[in-house]
């Protein structure tokens, strides 16, 4: 007669102790002292409000003629060459001309000659069939911006045209 059974008994035992002991209550611990905490310290950092948040919305573009002189050129992080002249006075375009390559994705070339000046606001608007420029000033930039200018461009092209930004103060540009 084997007794096979016999040797399970040892895993049966601790099994079994194991599960009383985890129905065993444990001894409640005496309670721990709190600090007290720091009294709310009065310096004058403590009385100052926070600072007022910086507003995300663009400046607003001020009411008064247009004037803005520079020839620039730039080079962006993704190879992207610009160059520009421009020249507006009292929010009339006196001279225009700029070009934008953007590497293997095309270029687009703009020029006075090809434009008819619509708008003669603070915001003065070139147009040449649907292609349409417009300027304007937000704080120390004036923006150029192209908006429809597919004829301007090599084929898909102006898809990838974003706004050339003039610093007032220096003249560059990007």
């Amino acid at each position: 007669m084997s007794h096979r059974w016999l040797r399970g008994l040892p895993l049966a035992g601790a099994l079994t102790g194991a599960l009383i002991a985890g129905c065993a209550q444990i001894a409640p611990q005496p309670p721990t002292a709190t600090r007290p905490q720091p009294a709310p310290t009065t310096a004058p950092e403590a009385r100052r409000p926070p600072p007022p948040i910086k507003s995300t919305k663009p400046l607003p573009i001020p009411e008064r003629p247009l004037a803005v002189k520079t020839e620039c050129s730039y080079r962006d992080d993704v190879g992207t060459e610009g160059r520009l002249v421009l020249d507006v006075q009292a929010s009339r375009v006196q001279q225009f001309w700029s070009q934008v390559d953007m590497g293997s994705k095309g270029r687009c070339s703009f020029d006075l000659a090809s434009f008819k000046q619509t708008t003669f606001t603070s915001s003065p608007t070139l147009v040449a069939g649907a292609c349409t420029v417009r300027m304007w000033e937000q704080g120390d930039q004036v923006t150029v911006s192209y908006q429809n200018c597919a004829s301007q461009c090599t084929p898909g092209a102006h898809e990838y045209l974003w706004p050339t930004l003039v610093s007032r103060k220096t003249g560059t540009c990007r």
